[in-house]
């Protein structure tokens, strides 16, 4: 019955927490009007945002708010360059240009159903290339190859990666060794100490602040680990995260009961929704449909415009049923259960909910395309699973149609009535319905996720890239076509098998042997991930990385004089990390080297066009090394970067990195340097 739209990551915003925090930065997109204002170079840079403060409107826990205004603000006053392509024109917030690229939505019926959106606004229309550094190496002819000179460019220079710290740093470091009571070493790529201190994952979508299970702080963990432990929030306590993905993943139905009906308390209730839609613009179609199912007929009673309380209640006391498709763009809690889920399954991963009135249903029985976890939040309500029909039908890659009661597979496979704070999971293709019980609403949240994921999704990307490299390198791919292949193939002769049939189909056979090679499924994968970086929700910063990432308060300070001066500049001496594990993917294509990054990514899914920064070689190596790095920290003086400076701040710019600066009162530590004058 339900059906799960792809996760909507409205404009970023970033909040402080005791749980992870996220950022949302300036966006490399092609040429197209724009709804943000450029970065500004930094000959003439611009103070750090200060994001206002703001208020939660989700009914959780109130916490600050701060806004990153997309400004791509310079730090540190070094210049950074920026390139418009031919015949952009930027745009600002105040007067946002419309795209001709729509929104997606998920292959449903019901998805289908919501045609007819608005043109999306393009994200910043500039095109980001990173000439801070060398003269970049000859770009790759394709995909594979430049992949290829990336690894012989990161073995040129190893030696040169193991010696970039001077003298007077290794001293330095010795020193601050021999104080910590720690051996001195020779490596040069010195690895910060996790810091131990609070509590992990906590009941209402994991995000209570502390440590894990080892003590240490929570923003400190990998991110792939706070998923995986709000993961075993989400379906637990009774099922481990192990027990399900071995025996029920993709395999069959999971029902857990608790009898604890304030389980899921804190995610979402009918007095959230009422303040949601009183404090934003929600759109009827857009964001909610209103439904009915009515004599074994669907139907949908969008009116146009803005949802308003009135409207919507009026709606749901006639019997009625809402459905929104993103109430993770303006909904605090149910952002940040998916934002960390989707690190732990590295797919897109979105969120309905559902509002039904008692003794109604919404939709018809159907099936998805996508793993649902139903999330039981106020009321009951009744659940039906029918067990695929034909073989296609497991592990659907489409969404089927509205289907009629006749058309379902014998009885079902599962009656049950869920109870709040229950959970109900089926994998793609289990055909459902749902419907209140008599004297009982529903309200309940399903998380969708592994949408266009499976293997055909990464073979559909990696044959035409095989594919393309092998004829380049097998001449044999490249001769022509026997004079008879067409009195041996074709419909006509399918049911023969003649003595050249045989030996044609074995040749061939031999041929798509070449076409599998260790180059192909990396780029092929790198797609996908590419694919990942445009589809996600924006970070969340936790509490305690706040103020070490951009979007922290103390960056700059306001004199008097009309001055802006760097209060916690970036040296050789501070040590970074990437925000999270899947913050960045480095990609080879279109003879270029370039990092897709989601930070600048809205909550409202596909707003904007992909964001990418282009890179040479050289920049590569030191983009490589804080992926393998993470979650510990790097020296900046261990970088194998030539202007290791020049490019930390580009990624701190674009909130992809967290950064430790050195103690004010250590070593070496001087005053600080001035960012911006104004005239």
């Amino acid at each position: 019955m339900e059906t799960v739209a792809g996760p909507e990551p409205a404009n970023p915003t970033v909040e402080p927490g005791n749980s992870i925090a996220m950022p949302a930065m300036s966006t490399t997109t092609p040429p197209g009007p724009s709804t943000k204002k450029p970065a500004q170079k930094r000959k003439k840079p611009t103070a750090s945002p200060q994001p206002p403060p703001g208020t939660d409107t989700s009914g959780a826990k109130s916490k600050a708010a701060i806004e990153h205004d997309g400004t791509g603000t310079a730090l540190n006053g070094n210049e950074q360059q920026l390139q418009l392509p031919a015949g952009a024109s930027p745009a600002t917030h105040d007067n946002p240009a419309p795209s001709a690229k729509k929104q997606k939505k998920k292959q449903s019926e019901e998805g289908k159903e919501t045609a007819g959106k608005k043109p999306k606004p393009n994200a910043k229309q500039v095109r980001f290339h990173i000439k801070l550094y060398s003269a970049p190496k000859q770009p790759a002819a394709t995909t594979t190859a430049g992949i290829a000179k990336k690894k012989k460019a990161k073995q040129q220079q190893q030696q040169t990666a193991t010696t970039v710290a001077s003298d007077q740093h290794k001293q330095q470091q010795q020193q601050q060794q021999q104080h910590n009571g720690s051996e001195p070493t020779s490596k040069k790529i010195k690895q910060e100490p996790k810091t131990p201190t609070r509590t992990s994952i906590a009941p209402g979508g994991g995000g209570g602040g502390g440590a894990g299970a080892s003590g240490t702080a929570l923003h400190e963990l990998d991110s792939v680990t706070i998923g995986r432990q709000t993961f075993a929030w989400m379906i637990g306590p009774g099922t481990t995260v192990e027990d399900f993905m071995r025996n029920h993943w993709e395999r069959k139905h999971l029902l857990v009961q608790r009898n604890d009906r304030s389980y899921y308390t804190g995610l979402l209730s009918r007095a959230m929704i009422d303040e949601m839609l009183r404090t934003n613009n929600i759109e009827y179609t857009k964001n909610i449909d209103i439904t009915s199912y009515r004599d074994g007929q669907r139907e949908t009673h969008n009116p146009d415009g803005r949802v308003l309380p009135p409207d919507l209640w009026h709606f749901y006391g006639t019997g009625c049923s809402v459905r929104m498709l993103n109430p993770q763009t303006y909904l605090r809690s149910v952002y940040e259960l998916n934002v960390k889920l989707q690190e732990y399954f590295h797919c897109m991963t979105g969120a309905n909910f559902y509002l039904t009135p008692p003794g109604s249903q919404g939709f018809a029985p159907h099936y998805d395309d996508i793993e649902a976890f139903v999330l039981q939040i106020e009321g009951r309500k009744r659940w039906r699973l029918y067990g695929p029909r034909t073989p296609a039908e497991v592990l659907a890659r489409v969404s089927s149609a509205n289907l009629r009661q006749d058309e379902l597979a014998g009885p079902p496979i599962l009656d049950v009535v869920l109870e709040a704070g229950d959970l109900l999971y089926f994998p793609r293709g289990c055909i459902h319905q749902a419907a209140t019980v008599p004297g009982a609403h529903s309200l309940h949240i399903t998380v969708s996720m592994y949408q266009r994921n499976c293997w055909a999704d990464l073979f559909e990307q990696m044959l035409p890239i095989a594919l393309a490299t092998a004829a380049d390198e097998e001449p044999q791919l490249r001769e022509g076509l026997p004079l008879d292949l067409h009195q041996h193939f074709g419909i006509v002769h399918s049911d023969g098998m003649s003595a050249e049939r045989r030996r044609l189909t074995v040749r061939m056979r031999s041929m798509f042997d070449k076409l599998f090679s260790d180059a192909a499924i990396d780029a092929a994968v790198d797609q996908l991930a590419k694919r990942f970086q445009h589809d996600a929700l924006p970070p969340l910063v936790d509490f305690g990385e706040w103020d070490d990432t951009v979007y922290g308060a103390g960056n700059y300070e306001f004199r008097p004089d009309g001055t802006v001066w760097c209060a916690r500049p970036i040296d050789d001496r501070s040590s970074v990390r990437l925000l999270r594990r899947n913050i960045l993917r480095l990609v080879s294509e279109e003879d270029k080297l370039r990092i897709y990054y989601h930070t600048d990514n809205s909550r409202e899914y596909h707003q904007y066009e992909a964001n990418f920064l282009e890179l040479d070689h050289e920049t590569a190596l030191g983009v490589e090394l804080l992926i393998k790095m993470y979650p510990r920290y790097v020296l900046v003086s261990s970088l194998p970067v030539e202007d290791r400076l020049e490019f930390i701040r580009s990624l701190w710019e674009k909130g992809l990195i967290v950064c430790r600066r050195p103690d004010a009162d250590g070593p070496g530590a001087g005053p600080s340097t001035p960012s911006t004058t104004t005239a």
